[in-house]
């Protein structure tokens, strides 16, 4: 998709001139000559690139950048004029202008500029990603166990990572099924690619197509500008579709039309879209019991269950619930400094190995995270 830019000017020649000269740069390009129809403009639709005129005729262009910031954090302000001095271009990049050019404008200089803004945009989104990945050190670390299951999902997960197969995931709620996909995925040739997490379970079944695939402006009532999907952000890396049996029968068609084809269409426009991406799915419920019950579709069923991995329950590997517990007290005592609890006691490890879990690693990483809150002492 190209880059969108504004232009804010009552001076029509330049609007076209700079309209032009964006076009031809592959850019799409909106016009706006007053302050009110750009911040109509701003309401409704997303830019990458903003001009704007310092003189504008309801309204100065300094006091537009801050609606801009604060409607697209992101986008990157081109402030210009006519009457250029030191404290108006010092003021533009204080209030979060990215630069500043005097009229009239050069056309090498605004191309320089306007490449060089779009550059630190896409550094910036960057850095936004790789922090947000960083913040959790992804791999079998974040998977506690030494109990016999645990060491063969360790297994599986080695062999799975080598290959680009779809995978299924099963277990009940609670049993880790996302550290597992995300292990799978840092551990892979894809692990540069993102990794795009979707609980399909609380997306509605009437939305979940616009989320996955994206849409296009006017594609339906609210639909007020291009979404790009989750498919399309997951292109070149892993797509985890979590409760995957929490799907409508329509969308799980059009899924598997992306698995087999490598492709799919935005909602309201009938062209392809082309995604290199591999699929993870999980699901809590039986496989083969939810398509005896026309939940799953059995060809859905068996696109994405080229690889199986069951995780079992914690009641099935008490051994771990030490491991667990122990990783869970340091990891809650470290997140508050004056919190003392740095221990089990033995009388409450007994207590946590006789209880069954229904809520699986989940419900044992909450128990210890109260208990490290009002433990009075170090134990």
């Amino acid at each position: 998709m190209p880059s969108r830019a504004l232009i804010i000017d009552d001076e029509i020649g330049i609007c076209k001139s700079l309209e032009m000269l964006l076009v031809k740069d592959g850019f799409q390009v909106t016009i706006a000559n007053r302050g009110d129809v750009a911040l109509s403009l701003l309401a409704e639709n997303a830019f990458e690139i903003v001009f704007t005129d310092l003189r504008l005729p309801d309204m100065n262009g300094l006091d537009l950048i801050p609606h801009i910031k604060n409607r697209l954090p992101h986008a990157q302000i081109i402030v210009m004029t006519g009457f250029a001095t030191i404290e108006t271009a010092v003021s533009a990049i204080k209030t979060g202008a990215y630069d500043y050019l005097p009229k009239p404008l050069s056309t090498d200089t605004v191309r320089i500029t306007t490449r060089r803004a779009i550059e630190r945009m896409e550094l910036a989104d960057e850095i936004v990603h790789l922090r947000k990945e960083l913040s959790q050190c992804f791999g079998f670390e974040n998977l506690i166990g030494k109990s016999p299951p645990m060491m063969d999902i360790f297994k599986i997960i080695r062999q799975t990572a080598v290959s680009d197969s779809n995978v299924l995931i099963t277990g009940e709620s609670g049993t880790g099924k996302e550290l597992v996909a995300r292990a799978i995925h840092y551990n892979s040739q894809r692990r540069d690619g993102r990794f795009v997490p979707v609980n399909c379970g609380a997306i509605s079944k009437e939305l979940i197509e616009a989320e996955l695939f994206g849409y296009v402006k006017g594609a339906f009532t609210g639909a007020i500008r291009d979404k790009t999907g989750f498919v399309e952000i997951a292109s070149g890396g892993t797509l985890f579709l979590d409760e995957i049996g929490e799907t409508s029968q329509d969308f799980q068609v059009k899924l598997l039309r992306v698995i087999q084809e490598g492709e799919f269409n935005k909602v309201g426009t009938p062209f392809a879209t082309k995604a290199n991406v591999r699929i993870i799915a999980a699901t809590n419920r039986e496989p083969e019991q939810a398509i005896a019950d026309g939940i799953l579709r059995e060809d859905l069923f068996y696109r994405l269950n080229v690889i199986s991995i069951r995780i079992p329950p914690l009641r099935q590997r008490k051994e771990d619930v030490p491991l667990l517990a122990l990783h869970f007290v340091e990891k809650y005592s470290r997140r508050v400094p004056d919190v003392r609890a740095k221990k089990l006691s033995p009388s409450a490890l007994e207590a946590l190995m006789a209880f069954d879990y229904p809520g699986n690693v989940r419900e044992l990483e909450n128990a210890i995270e109260y208990a490290v809150a009002f433990a009075p002492g170090d134990e």
